[in-house]
């Protein structure tokens, strides 16, 4: 019998996040990561959007395990809600478990996990296939690689990665894992694509110790640092200043700050001397200016904070004339309008700004020196370039033919969502049909229940307002007993519409009549009456509001 595998993707290929990766072998399926995505402007109430798993749900005895390559919300944060249907073993590393449990707290998510804890170097077998984790570099530690031998060679994921050779343990990449993984015969490499269209490699233009050095060694007043929660790696290069320069220390979120200042932690795998931390109510006592504030939070949430604290409206942090405030949070798919308002709120307060800008520390995935570095260890037959916008993917694709090492349009695939890859005794196939795909939106506890046409009623709200129309009828008689009245929000001043809201009262009270006459208010009279008030609005006032007609029968 033929050895059949696929590759296929719910989510991750032509956007920014909710990566999902499924692998099939034969009867067995294996899925890499499950993350999460901001929602668009477009998009009112929206919390969250993961991606559509009902294949996983129709197949779920099929689902041998979960792989977590590390903790952060663009790769993990679907999986509480997804853990309801599939009770599939979750494997990924101590630090993961914990960030995940974190952000299962934040969401609101009672959820049951089934983990089982995995490092650098593990080997496992799961339903009789060989499993290797190496350890990646990536902004937070323990983050992991992971290989599964479909039996015709290894399937690889390389989750986001990049080169370091001076990385702390805790961050390192396995270099001597992952060439050995290379002699085993790798069948197919699914390789970031985040950082593709940049040349050279990542490091070491990932940190920013050498950017805000300078601002330890000279500043006299307090440094107020603004960081994602979930980048380990730039917050421990700000304790370690810190400790070097001898700064007391206030880590402005009480979660992340019991996380450090515990000496034995595994998120940092650092031990701040605690005499270093500062209390947040001694913050202002006179001669506490020698300090460093790091203000860190998830997405859209850290931006409230700082515009809060920019505004004068936060009780703990007051900002003074020579405090110095750094941006170091680059802003997140999504948020770049609030991130923009936010920075501008920040100058405003007439303290120094540092606002550090993209082209000088990247964020932490792959360039192309890396990703050839990777692809050049692994030696795959086939390469598949995953995560990022379709520009990324064709420049990731791009750089493995331009190694002159027998790349092409045979062996190197750009795909979309849902679209399969299918293998044979090692062979590609091609293109082997689609897996349905498609975006959960995610508002408040309300999972996959809002869809366009509550997005659109939330548009219209947005941009042209409400008009509610009361009024009370006898059914027997046919007559209009109370009303009509009418309510208005965000559609005209009423203060200078009074003819417009004679005139709309009277609408609506004719039109009720004409079909009381006909008979009873069916739901297709009741459309029949928001369509006469919505194109009068419309004509009037040149807006498109949200039009209910509310009509009460007694």
């Amino acid at each position: 019998m033929a050895n059949k595998v696929k590759i296929f993707a719910l989510g991750g290929l032509d956007e920014v996040g909710k990566n999902m990766y499924v692998l099939e072998i034969n009867d067995d399926i294996f899925v890499f990561d499950a993350g999460s995505k901001l929602p668009e402007k477009m998009m009112p109430g929206i919390d969250l959007i993961i991606p559509k798993y009902d294949y996983l749900i129709e197949n779920k005895d099929r689902v041998k395990a979960i792989f977590i390559s590390h903790g952060h919300d663009e790769v993990m944060a679907a999986l509480p809600y997804i853990v309801k249907d599939l009770k599939t073993p979750i494997y990924c590393s101590n630090v993961t478990i914990r960030m995940l449990n974190d952000t299962t707290e934040r969401l609101g998510i009672k959820a049951k996990f089934n983990f089982k804890v995995v490092g650098s170097g593990d080997e496992v077998k799961i339903a009789g296939h060989n499993v290797l984790f190496y350890g990646t570099t990536h902004s937070v530690s323990e983050s992991l690689g992971i290989a599964v031998d479909t039996g015709d060679g290894y399937v690889v994921y390389s989750g986001n990665f990049i080169i370091d050779y001076g990385a702390l343990p805790q961050y390192k990449s396995d270099i001597n894992l992952i060439s050995r993984l290379g002699d085993r015969k790798v069948l197919c490499l699914l390789a970031e694509s985040l950082g593709a269209d940049k040349e050279g490699f990542t490091s070491p233009h990932h940190k920013i110790t050498s950017v805000v050095e300078p601002l330890f060694a000279t500043d006299n007043g307090r440094l107020i640092f603004s960081m994602h929660a979930q980048n380990l790696f730039m917050i421990r290069e700000v304790l370690d200043l810190a400790v070097k320069y001898k700064r007391k220390i206030l880590i402005y979120n009480k979660k992340i700050e019991a996380l450090y200042k515990n000496p034995l932690n595994d998120y940092a795998m650092h031990s701040v001397p605690q005499n270093l931390f500062l209390p947040v109510d001694e913050l202002n006592r006179p001669g506490n200016d020698n300090v460093v504030i790091i203000v860190t939070d998830i997405g859209e949430r850290l931006l409230h904070t700082l515009s809060r604290i920019a505004g004068g409206g936060d009780k703990n942090i007051y900002v003074k004339p020579n405090d110095t405030f750094i941006i170091a949070n680059h802003p997140l798919p999504g948020l770049e309008i609030l991130q923009t308002k936010t920075v501008d709120d920040i100058y405003r307060t007439g303290a120094s700004v540092l606002n550090i800008p993209k082209k000088q520390v990247s964020s932490m995935h792959g360039h192309a020196e890396d990703l050839k570095m990777l692809i050049s260890l692994l030696r795959p037959k086939y390469y598949m370039p995953i995560m990022g916008e379709y520009n990324k993917l064709l420049a990731n694709a791009q750089i493995a033919v331009s190694m002159h090492a027998g790349y092409n349009h045979t062996n190197v695939f750009v795909y979309d969502n849902g679209m399969i890859a299918s293998f044979e005794d090692g062979v590609y196939k091609g293109y082997a049909g689609q897996v349905e795909v498609g975006d959960v939106m995610i508002d408040g506890l309300g999972i996959g229940d809002v869809g366009s046409s509550v997005l659109q009623d939330r548009q219209k709200l947005s941009d042209d307002g409400v008009v509610i129309l009361g009024i009370t009828v006898d059914k027997k008689s046919k007559k209009i007993v109370a009303g009509p009245d009418v309510q208005m929000r965000g559609v005209i001043f009423l203060k200078d519409a009074d003819d417009f809201v004679t005139n709309l009262i009277q609408l609506f009270e004719t039109t009720v009549n004409e079909v009381l006459e006909r008979g009873p208010i069916t739901d297709e009279e009741k459309v029949y009456i928001r369509d006469k008030i919505y194109y009068f609005v419309r004509r009037s006032t040149g807006k498109e509001p949200l039009v209910l007609p509310v009509i009460v029968e007694i």
